[in-house]
């Protein structure tokens, strides 16, 4: 017996390409490379043009790549919580409230890491001790907002019982 399961789009190309290249980044330079080596700050350079990429497609990108369609207002974290509560999901979602102020604090730590990994290589902050330490502080922090996150995923699809996981890979969700 075969069962036709309904396939939506959740994640586009560009978001799936961003999210498991970022991942990658990250987590090479995280554990692998010298800081501080050519390779160590190659890295970091495609991660910040990657991440103005997601940033300018959180704008102009499919519905739910916009920042618009999952920003965590006051109202929509109640309403999230209170459907979360009453075992209600939306299948068509992609990030929801909760997640949202992850991705957003992930954004930024990424940037802010970039941002600093980057005024290392200008002579005003060449050596500069408060912003290499911010660097290192900042990369630890993304690095357990990371295990957080991997770890909200795989509580939410046992939970949910979606394949969150799958759905950033295919990009799609079956119904």
């Amino acid at each position: 017996m075969t069962t036709n399961t309904q396939q939506i789009v959740i994640w586009d190309k560009y978001v799936r390409l961003f999210h498991w290249s970022v991942a990658t980044l990250f987590l090479l330079d995280f554990w692998v490379l010298e800081g501080g080596d050519p390779p160590h700050n190659w890295v970091g350079y495609a991660i910040g043009f990657l991440l103005i990429g997601r940033i300018l497609w959180g704008f102009i990108g499919s519905h739910n790549a916009r920042f618009s369609s999952f920003f965590p207002t006051p109202t929509r974290l109640r309403q999230h919580l209170a459907d979360m509560k009453a075992g209600k999901v939306d299948p068509h979602e992609g990030h929801n409230p909760v997640g949202a102020l992850m991705i957003f604090f992930l954004l930024t730590l990424l940037s802010l890491i970039v941002l600093t990994g980057w005024m290392q290589r200008w002579d005003m902050f060449w050596g500069v001790e408060w912003v290499e330490e911010t660097h290192e502080v900042l990369a630890n922090i993304a690095m357990i907002a990371v295990v957080i996150h991997i770890t909200a995923v795989v509580v939410m699809e046992r939970k949910l019982g979606i394949s969150l996981i799958r759905t950033m890979i295919t990009g799609k969700r079956s119904l």
